[in-house]
């Protein structure tokens, strides 16, 4: 009984991975599309943030799936490699907030 539940479980575990993992995929796709579309329109600001919004929304859904992963497996090694994608993600994200930051202080007149 208990391995059937286990299983059971198993299963609904690994199509919710894939799936979490295309949705990551897909909206890394979908921005990415959207930021060439503006970088043709010569709307370079508005590329930038489609850019980095999906890339960061899209990692967030990955790094989902690999806590999943992680939560299936339990190894030491599967737990060490979600804390460097964390600690990865965190410098990726803190990146992206300084750039903007530069860049709206840039853009702003000086008085």
């Amino acid at each position: 009984m208990y391995e059937t539940i286990h299983s059971f479980i198993g299963n609904i575990l690994l199509y919710a991975i894939i799936a979490i993992e295309v949705i990551g995929a897909v909206i890394i796709l979908y921005y990415t599309v959207l930021a060439l579309i503006s970088l043709l329109r010569k709307q370079h600001e508005q590329c930038r943030a489609f850019l980095t919004t999906g890339i960061t929304t899209g990692l967030n859904f990955l790094l989902a799936s690999e806590v999943l992963k992680t939560i299936g497996k339990a190894e030491w090694s599967d737990i060490g490699m979600v804390c460097a994608i964390l600690l990865m993600r965190a410098g990726m994200t803190l990146l992206v907030h300084w750039e903007n930051k530069m860049e709206h202080h840039a853009v702003q007149p000086k008085e």
